[in-house]
């Protein structure tokens, strides 16, 4: 057992041990838990040990029970009458002490991870603040965007039905050039056989010689003609 001591008012040690409010126990809850309380929370942990220790120390203290609706300076008062106005108290040891440093340890802790979260969150909410009027003309950009792609996918359609068109426009009106050639030079020549034939026959009434009317077969495109005037097509 430790060999410090250190006296203390009676009233400080019942606030300790009941966790009175509005009274600053630290300074007390830190000596019997040889250990530095920084926190009201600290103190208030530190008390239900304190109240065992005291009770080791002071037995006549487990008599002292306060009760919610009794007046706080009767309590005293009693107490007073029981352990005096003050109190020469040391610091624990042994098991109490090792479950207050844990009790403690965990309580730090968990204020530290707490204080985290909260930075955390206090970080989270002004970056919420910020994006807030990014996230909203993205969203709007987004619209925008789904209406453009609504809009393309019916210009592709469109554009679809309108290359089936030509293409079956260009076969409809795919054109044989070779093909149309001869059925032209079989024209001009039909058309000039009616023309010499039909001439002859008004003015004599005999069928011209078939040799002296007859078309070349050269006539055409780029051809001379019999007689090689130059004449063709």
């Amino acid at each position: 057992m430790s060999t410090d001591r250190k006296i203390f008012p009676v009233e400080s040690l019942l606030a300790l041990v009941t966790g009175k409010d509005g009274i600053d126990s630290k300074d007390i809850a830190g000596f019997i838990a040889g250990r530095s309380i920084a926190c009201d929370c600290g103190a208030k942990a530190v008390g239900p040990f304190a109240a065992s220790w005291l009770t080791r120390l002071y037995p006549g203290f487990a008599e002292m029970e306060w009760k919610e609706d009794q007046p706080w300076e009767s309590f005293v008062s009693k107490a007073k009458g029981v352990l005096g106005d003050t109190v020469s108290l040391t610091p624990m040891d042994g098991r109490t002490k090792a479950l207050v440093d844990a009790t403690l340890d965990t309580l730090a802790q968990t204020i530290e991870d707490l204080h985290a979260q909260k930075l955390a969150a206090t970080a989270l909410t002004e970056r919420v603040t910020i994006l807030e009027p990014v996230e909203a003309r993205a969203d709007a950009l987004q619209k925008k965007c789904d209406e453009l792609e609504t809009k393309i996918k019916a210009m592709n359609t469109e554009m679809g039905g309108f290359r089936k068109q030509i293409a079956e426009f260009q076969g409809k009106v795919a054109i044989n050039h070779d093909e149309l050639l001869q059925n032209i030079k079989s024209a001009i020549k039909d058309g000039l056989k009616g023309m010499v034939v039909g001439g002859v026959a008004a003015d004599s009434g005999e069928a011209p010689a078939a040799e002296e009317n007859a078309v070349p077969d050269d006539f055409g495109f780029c051809a001379s003609g019999a007689n090689n005037d130059g004449f063709g097509f």
